[in-house]
């Protein structure tokens, strides 16, 4: 749940808050019939991102670092032409004509690069939960679900306060200094991505410059700075945003306005009242946001070390574990080097309540050789974090450890070197 809920809080911030920022200036900037444009881009880019999102997880029609680069050429171009625009905008006051409506066609142009380019990723998570095999109706996908979902619900909530505090500040020109600061930044996040693809000798760029460490050595740490801080981008942009929530916070620390009764006294407070509250929730889901991404990332990233591998007996051609070693109900560990250098693992646990034991290789047909950990009294997968059944492992299918044949004498679990040494095709 919680990796869900870090990933689609890290991939949206950005793009909620640059694309809410920019319909409340249009909203404040424009009359209705180009703010009406501007919407019209918000639904046209969730509709071609649903588009996109059912494309790529059916067909192998979309080459998503292709695409991407366009989306990165086009909202850099236009992101620069808006600023423009809005400023003349702003300096002219609210209108409609041609300058209003070419600003709602780059607005509405911007949203849709803006979504194309992450929202499709975030609404392709769902197919990705139940890739361990447990089906759509299993726990694990509910509880990834639950996580997608509240993300998308912080998202929205998010926009919804900081929305309402743009549209009530009292200078719209804050907002759009905030805005294209955000613009510029996003553009220069966007530009060592492209630069990040010349690095790489991407052929279908068909940059007539071929890149070289010697000749251009400022490129490469721009690429790994704007590559390993994404964090720092997605603060700046948010940041500076909520920094509109704090200014209306403090114009309504006090009523301003004439009034020539008490109940337009009372008006006034209550308008005071609703701006400050607006400000406070804009701040709290800003502040979850960065917990999200900071102290939930952390936790979700956080490198889990595979327990060292215990000791066997060998006797002639069989490897020997005695029972009473591991029927405590705890996952144990072992280890084979093949005579090619092979690390084979497997690892055998004591069901609940029974006699037998769930044994299998450290590995599985899905997640490869990541292998397995026990959290409290469950077995999870490390690569997939899916939690195992402690009941099936040892049967075939889905994230479930690759069967091993064992048989139980005189105490011991027995298991044939041959079929050992067989298993480390699985850890080549």
């Amino acid at each position: 749940m919680l990796q869900y809920f870090v990933s689609v809080t890290e991939d949206l911030t950005i793009t909620v808050t640059l694309i809410t920022l920019l319909l409340t200036l249009a909203k404040r900037l424009w009359a209705k019939q180009p703010y009406a444009v501007v919407k019209g881009g918000v639904v046209a880019g969730n509709v071609l991102s649903a588009v996109f999102a059912a494309v790529k997880s059916t067909t192998n029609l979309i080459d998503t670092n292709r695409w991407n680069q366009y989306f990165f050429y086009f909202t850099i171009c236009i992101s620069v032409l808006l600023i423009a625009v809005l400023i003349l905008s702003l300096a002219k006051g609210r209108q409609e004509g041609p300058l209003a409506l070419s600003g709602a066609v780059l607005s509405a142009l911007l949203i849709v690069f803006l979504l194309l380019y992450e929202l499709p990723n975030v609404l392709s998570n769902p197919k990705n939960f139940y890739t361990a095999g447990n089906g759509v109706l299993s726990v694990e996908f509910l509880v990834r679900l639950v996580g997608w979902l509240g993300a998308l619900v912080l998202m929205l909530l998010y926009a919804r306060f900081l929305g309402k505090c743009a549209f009530n500040i009292k200078k719209p020109g804050i907002v759009l200094t905030v805005l294209s600061f955000g613009l510029i930044v996003n553009s220069v996040r966007d530009f060592g991505t492209i630069l990040g693809q010349w690095v790489t000798h991407a052929r279908w760029l068909k940059w007539p410059i071929v890149y070289n460490r010697s000749d251009y050595p400022w490129v490469f740490p721009f690429v790994r700075f704007t590559a390993n801080n994404t964090l720092l981008f997605t603060l700046i942009i948010a940041g500076l945003a909520v920094a509109i929530a704090l200014i209306l916070f403090l114009q309504n620390l006090h009523i301003s306005g004439d009034y020539a009764n008490p109940a337009q006294k009372r008006k006034l407070r209550a308008h005071c009242r609703h701006n400050r509250r607006a400000a406070v929730m804009a701040s709290l889901l800003f502040a979850v946001s960065i917990l999200n991404l900071t102290v939930g990332y952390a936790a979700v990233h956080k490198k889990v070390e595979l327990s060292a591998p215990e000791t066997y007996t060998i006797q002639g051609n069989d490897i020997l574990i005695a029972v009473e070693d591991v029927n405590d109900g705890s996952l144990h560990r072992f280890e084979y080097k093949t005579a090619n250098g092979v690390q084979v693992r497997w690892i055998i646990i004591q069901k609940p309540n029974s006699a037998s034991f769930g044994i299998g290789l450290d590995a599985c047909d899905v997640c490869g050789t990541a292998g397995y950990y026990q959290r409290g009294d469950q077995v999870v997968c490390k690569q997939c974090d899916v939690v195992m059944n402690i009941n099936t492992i040892g049967f075939k299918g889905g994230c479930n450890p690759i069967p091993l044949a064992y048989r139980i004498e005189s105490g011991n679990i027995v298991f044939s070197l041959d079929d050992i040494q067989a298993a480390e095709t699985k850890f080549k």
